[in-house]
C-alpha cells in the first residue's frame, strides 16, 4: 500500500484488515463534520458535492476546507422604494407561498418578523438568513440573529443591521431564509419588481399565496407530506408514524386554507415575541397549528400592548391577599372542619368589601361566604398560605413579600394559571388572555368555542371543564386582585408578560 494513504473502510480491504466503523465511530465523525462545516444540511451538501452532485454555489469539494465567505452587501438604494418579492418554502409540492410588498429598508430582524407572519409560523424556534444574491452557497456565513449575539457570536454581521436593499438588488436576485434548525423550513425570497414608495402604505402586505403553512414540528416537509398522505387516505408503510403525525396536526387542519385578510391583518398588528410573554401561549399557539388560527388572533389582542403596572396599581391589585397574610400573622387556629373562624370571614368579608347587601347569607362561615372562601384558597394554591396540624400558616415567601406589592404581584405572576393537569392551566390560560383582550367572558363565548375548537377540544364535557376552571381559577383570582374591568384588563395583561 502506497504511504500515506488511509484505506476506506470497506473498499478493497477484506474485513479482518479494515474493520467497520462502530455507531460511536460514526457518531463521533458526523459531530465533527458538522462543527466544522456549520450545520447538518452543510454536511450533506458537502457529501453531496462529493458524489457528483451540483455543488453549492460553484464552490468545488476541496474549497469546503476553506474559511466559510462572508457576505458581501450591496449599495444602499438612495430613495427608498418598494420591493415585490415571492416568498417560497422550499420543496413543498404542491407549492406553498406568499407575494409580499415591502419597504426596502426594512432590516432583515424586521423581515423575518413578516416572514413568520405571512407564512403561519408561531416563531417558536430559530432562525437565519444566507446572502445570494443569486446562487445559493450553504458554506456562507449566515447573518447573527439575536440568539447568536446573546452567546457572544461575534464573527458575522447582525440582521438587524442590514437592510432589505443590501441584500436585494434588482429583480431576480434572491435571499435565503431557514426557520426551525429541526425541522429545517429552508425558504427562497426572490425580488420579482421595484415599484416607487409611496407615502403611508404599511412597511409590509400580501398580495396573495396559496396554501396553508405546515403545522410546527411536524418533521420537515418529509414529515408534513407523510401528514398529508395521510389525510388524503392512502396506505403508510408505517401506520403508527401516520398516526401520530395524523394526531399532531390542529384539528380540522386544511392544507388548503389561504385567506389574505387574515395574514394582512396580522401584518399590521405584528409579531408576536415569545421572550417577552408567558411560556405557555407559545404552546397554546403550538396548539393552534400557526399564526393564522383562532387561538393566534385572541393572543395577538391580549398582548397588543406591554402592560408595566404602577406603584399605585400594584398597591391595588394585591392589597386583598396583603390584608389577609396581615390578619393571618405568623398563624391562625381553624375550626374543626378546617375553616377560617366565623369572626375573621367577617372582618375580611367587611375590610375588603367582598359582599354587599344583596348577599344572600350572612358573613358567618367560609360556606356562606364564597369570596372569602375562594380568597384563601387561592391564597393557598398561590403558595401563600399553607395548612399544618390544623393552622393556617403564612409561607416563608409570603412573609418576605407582604409589604412589598411588587415582589408579591411578581411571585403572583409566577404561580398562574393554576391547576393541576395541563387542560386545566390551558383554561386558565385562555381566561387571562380574554380578560387582557377586553372580552368578558360571556360576550365571548362564541368566539371561545371556536378557540377551544381549534386546540382540539371539542366534546361538550372538555368544554364545560375549561369554563369551569376559568371561573374558578383564573378569573377568580383576578376578581381578587382589581374588582373592576378596566383593572382586571390591564392586570391580566401584566400577568401574562414574562
Amino acid at each position: 500500500m502506497a504511504d500515506n494513504v488511509i484505506p476506506f473502510p470497506g473498499a478493497g480491504a477484506e474485513p479482518d484488515d479494515a474493520p467497520p466503523f462502530s455507531q460511536a465511530d460514526i457518531q463521533a465523525i458526523t459531530q465533527q463534520l458538522i462543527d466544522e462545516l456549520g450545520s447538518p444540511e452543510a454536511v450533506l451538501q458537502a457529501l453531496g458535492a462529493f458524489g457528483g452532485l451540483e455543488p453549492f454555489g460553484g464552490r468545488g469539494p476541496f474549497d469546503l476546507m476553506s474559511p466559510r465567505p462572508k457576505p458581501k452587501l450591496l449599495r444602499k438604494r438612495s430613495k427608498r422604494a418598494t420591493y415585490v418579492v415571492r416568498l417560497d418554502l422550499d420543496d413543498a409540492k404542491p407549492p406553498i407561498w406568499r407575494r409580499l410588498r415591502l419597504r426596502s429598508d426594512v432590516t432583515l430582524g424586521h423581515l423575518h418578523g413578516i416572514i413568520q407572519v405571512a407564512m403561519g409560523w408561531t416563531n417558536s424556534h430559530l432562525h437565519q438568513f444566507k446572502m445570494g444574491p443569486s446562487t445559493k452557497d450553504f458554506m456562507m456565513m449566515p447573518f447573527l440573529n439575536d440568539y447568536d449575539l446573546s452567546e457572544g457570536e461575534t464573527d458575522g454581521i447582525p440582521e438587524n443591521d442590514v437592510r432589505l436593499d443590501q441584500v436585494l438588488g434588482e429583480p431576480g436576485h434572491r435571499l435565503f431564509y431557514e426557520y426551525d434548525f429541526g425541522d429545517s423550513w429552508h425558504h427562497t425570497i426572490k425580488l420579482e419588481r421595484v415599484e416607487p414608495w409611496v407615502d403611508g402604505q404599511p412597511d409590509a402586505s400580501c398580495v396573495t399565496g396559496r396554501r396553508a403553512c405546515p403545522p410546527e414540528d411536524v418533521g420537515g416537509v418529509p414529515g408534513y407530506e407523510d401528514a398529508l398522505a395521510g389525510l388524503r387516505g392512502e396506505p403508510s408503510d408505517n401506520p403508527e408514524w401516520t398516526r401520530e403525525l395524523l394526531a399532531w396536526l390542529p384539528p380540522r387542519y386544511d392544507p388548503e386554507h389561504f385567506d389574505i385578510a387574515e395574514v394582512n391583518e396580522q401584518l399590521e398588528q405584528g409579531l408576536f415575541n415569545p421572550d417577552a410573554w408567558h411560556p405557555g401561549i407559545v404552546q397554546l399557539l403550538a396548539q393552534g397549528g400557526a399564526q393564522l388560527s383562532p387561538i393566534a388572533a385572541l393572543v395577538s389582542r391580549a398582548t397588543r400592548v406591554r402592560v408595566e403596572l404602577t406603584d399605585a396599581e400594584l398597591d391595588a391589585a394585591t392589597h386583598r391577599y396583603r390584608h389577609l397574610l396581615t390578619l393571618i400573622g405568623d398563624g391562625l387556629k381553624l375550626t374543626q372542619a378546617g375553616y377560617l373562624p366565623p369572626a375573621l370571614v367577617k372582618q375580611l368579608a367587611d375590610d375588603l368589601e367582598l359582599i354587599d347587601s344583596t348577599w344572600p347569607f350572612p358573613a358567618s362561615t367560609e360556606v356562606n361566604t364564597t369570596p372569602v372562601l375562594s380568597l384563601r384558597e387561592s391564597a393557598v394554591s398561590l403558595g401563600l398560605l399553607r395548612k399544618q396540624h390544623g393552622k393556617l400558616l403564612p409561607t416563608a415567601s409570603a412573609k418576605r413579600m407582604v409589604d412589598d406589592p411588587r415582589k408579591l404581584f411578581a411571585h403572583i405572576r409566577g404561580r398562574l394559571p393554576l391547576g393541576r393537569h395541563e387542560s386545566d392551566r390551558d383554561a386558565g390560560l385562555l381566561a387571562l388572555l380574554f380578560t387582557a383582550a377586553g372580552q368578558e367572558f360571556y360576550a365571548a363565548r362564541h368566539e371561545a368555542a371556536g378557540v377551544y375548537g381549534s386546540l382540539g377540544w371539542t366534546s361538550p364535557v372538555s368544554l364545560e371543564r375549561a369554563l369551569w376552571h376559568q371561573a374558578q381559577d383564573s378569573l377568580c383570582v383576578l376578581s381578587h386582585l382589581a374588582p373592576g374591568a378596566k383593572d382586571a384588563t390591564r392586570i391580566a395583561g401584566a400577568l401574562l408578560a414574562r
